[in-house]
């Protein structure tokens, strides 16, 4: 790898840099509601699964606090899902 392979986002607050593509699984423990909100999303058709609407509501927590480089990148990501 070399520098262009990597994403500098030193100017939002985050001081490292992170290759772009890869990926890292992470867990999430979530109450009763939480769920129960997530369930009904994906039963209505908003979402077509959890992880769809988790990553929406993380590009508009990104999009809030100005990361613009994680943004763009997560809006083709929930373009793509919903074709």
């Amino acid at each position: 790898m070399d520098s262009k392979d990597f994403l500098e986002v030193n100017n939002t607050g985050i001081d490292s840099m992170r290759p772009k593509n890869v990926k890292r699984r992470l867990s999430l423990t979530l109450t009763k509601v939480y769920v129960e909100a997530l369930d009904h999303l994906v039963d209505e058709g908003i979402y077509m699964e959890h992880q769809v609407a988790i990553r929406a509501a993380l590009r508009l927590l990104f999009r809030l606090h100005k990361i613009e480089p994680f943004h763009s990148e997560l809006v083709g990501e929930v373009e793509k899902f919903q074709e």
